[in-house]
């Protein structure tokens, strides 16, 4: 392990936060859905689910598990059915939908997510295997990590909110929104091919 790079590590959680994957297609797919005023609650549960994974990793708990081959085809395949649900979910964009939707998906779908997310676990074992400050104090370095990578991460999920929330103001007609959907769904079965290679 090596010491604590403060710069390469906030490219590494900026970058790692901001690009495409299962979290940010379906704040984009909440955003377009039901706009930016309501999303607090699945912001919160991805927040606080990820940051979970963040201490685990920290801890070299989550490494265990990674290194485990029964457990990790266990979590490849809970991912690849949680992804095909989501992908499913995210192709069914409607220029229509009601606020008080009953598949608004919320906290609790968006906090226990991330344990199924595969990106989610490869940003978080790979930055407390190259970024984890070597302090004295073992739960100060895991508490500095996870908080750090987490407030980088609230930014960066208002981007994509904010962008879904956007483009449901340009696209009107169902005909777009479809192709939307569509390119969405492709994204997902994208991310779960990623998972099996």
């Amino acid at each position: 392990m090596i010491g604590f790079n403060i710069t390469g590590y906030l490219i590494f959680a900026l970058v790692t936060s901001i690009t495409p994957g299962p979290n940010n297609y379906l704040l984009f797919s909440y955003g377009r859905n039901y706009g930016f005023q309501d999303s607090s609650k699945l912001m919160l549960g991805i927040f606080l689910g990820f940051f979970v994974l963040l201490c685990t990793s920290g801890y070299g708990i989550a490494g265990i598990i990674a290194e485990n081959p029964k457990i990790e085809f266990i979590l490849k395949i809970a991912s690849s059915i949680w992804l095909f649900y989501l992908a499913i979910v995210l192709s069914k964009l409607s220029s229509n939908v009601s606020v008080d939707s009953n598949s608004k998906i919320g906290f609790f779908q968006g906090f226990f997510m991330q344990f199924v997310n595969p990106k989610a676990w490869i940003m978080a074992i790979t930055g407390a295997s190259a970024f984890l400050p070597q302090l004295d104090n073992i739960h100060l370095s895991v508490f500095i990590f996870a908080t750090t990578f987490g407030l980088i991460g609230v930014p960066c999920m208002i981007i994509w909110i904010s962008f879904g929330d956007l483009i449901s103001k340009i696209l009107k007609s169902e005909r777009a929104n479809k192709t939307l959907g569509i390119v969405l769904f492709g994204l997902m079965i994208f991310s779960i091919v990623m998972i099996w290679i």
